[in-house]
């Protein structure tokens, strides 16, 4: 499957329902269409460290545990896995070239993070989303017996070094100066850290939660629960997780976008339906999964650059490593 193909599907309408108004999206890992009625997901074949598209088996599965793991907290808005072949979307009866995503449609204008660009989400909001989260998570609990990994989270915080020369392009200041001195802090503060998150662990505080909980996958529609979509399927890894992690991702995104007042009310109404935070300890946990969950969007983004160059990406990126050093200078001193 390639974009020239998708871009077919689009614009002849070789999808069910109606082909008004259709429009492409496009991630580094997926294409999606939008219609009045639905969007169709159809995953790019693309390998990274993080995550294994290349090939059709491997598509098929990741589209089936999509949509499983995303009806947990979005039941009515995965409706599932379509065969995709040369007549387009859910055509039967002929050589399947990939698989599509089936999702109603939701109406964009009450997407979190445009939302917040209006000014138009408070507290109440974030009442809401942690009235949905905590209680998600508590039924979501991993097992004492999960074994926690130090050097998997190194692992992870270090695909960052990779892109050096991205970041040099960008002209991020001190980019080679701080990726060495982190290079040797973080592994430190993890390992000086693994007792305890051993200890959280054991005292039911990892959960197999959502992964990738950031106002872009959050709809707040006027009426009604917030909507909570697109859950990291393709990684267990990224989804099982101290539940500070989680929590520090919606937090890190608010603070991105200038609301730091928000995340703030919404780990006061989530302690009130769960309280996750038992030791001052804690409070240094959640600033590194605050700096990691920077350096995961900050990665997300110039590998997003690295196919489409966009200046308004190019600012984004800036920004979540401007985040990133205030994280860091607050945990480690520089």
């Amino acid at each position: 499957m390639n974009s020239d193909w998708i871009y077919k599907v689009a614009d002849q309408g070789l999808f069910p329902g109606s082909s008004a108004g259709a429009v492409l999206k496009e991630t580094h890992i997926s294409w999606v269409i939008l219609t009045e009625q639905y969007a169709f997901k159809i995953k790019k074949p693309v390998k990274f460290d993080f995550l294994d598209f290349s090939t059709l088996p491997l598509r098929k599965f990741y589209c089936e545990e999509e949509l499983l793991l995303n009806r947990r907290l979005a039941p009515k808005l995965y409706l599932g896995v379509l065969p995709v072949t040369e007549s387009g979307i859910g055509a039967e009866g002929a050589e399947v070239l990939d698989y599509a995503l089936q999702m109603h449609r939701m109406d964009n204008r009450f997407e979190m993070d445009k939302l917040l660009a209006a000014g138009q989400v408070n507290e109440e909001h974030m009442s809401e989303l942690a009235a949905l989260m905590a209680p998600f998570h508590q039924k979501n609990r991993l097992p004492a017996d999960h074994h926690y990994q130090p050097s998997e989270d190194i692992h992870d915080f270090s695909d960052l070094f990779a892109l050096e020369q991205d970041l040099l392009a960008l002209m991020c200041p001190d980019t080679a100066e701080l990726l060495r001195r982190w290079k040797k802090a973080v592994p430190a503060f993890l390992n000086a850290h693994t007792p305890h998150l051993e200890h959280r662990l054991e005292h039911g505080f990892w959960v197999d939660g959502h992964g990738d909980l950031h106002s872009r996958n959050i709809f707040l529609p006027p009426a009604g629960s917030p909507v909570i979509f697109d859950c990291i399927e393709f990684s267990a890894h990224f989804r099982q997780t101290d539940v500070l992690n989680e929590l520090a991702f919606l937090c890190m995104d608010l603070e991105y976008h200038g609301r730091a007042d928000l995340a703030e009310a919404f780990l006061e109404a989530y302690s009130r339906h769960w309280n996750c935070f038992e030791r001052m300890e804690d409070d240094l946990l959640f600033t590194y999964f605050k700096a990691y969950r920077a350096n995961v969007r900050l990665k997300v983004t110039l590998l997003g650059l690295r196919q489409h160059f966009d200046e308004t990406q190019a600012s984004s990126a800036r920004s979540y490593w401007t985040l990133l050093k205030k994280y860091m200078l607050d945990l480690v001193g520089f």
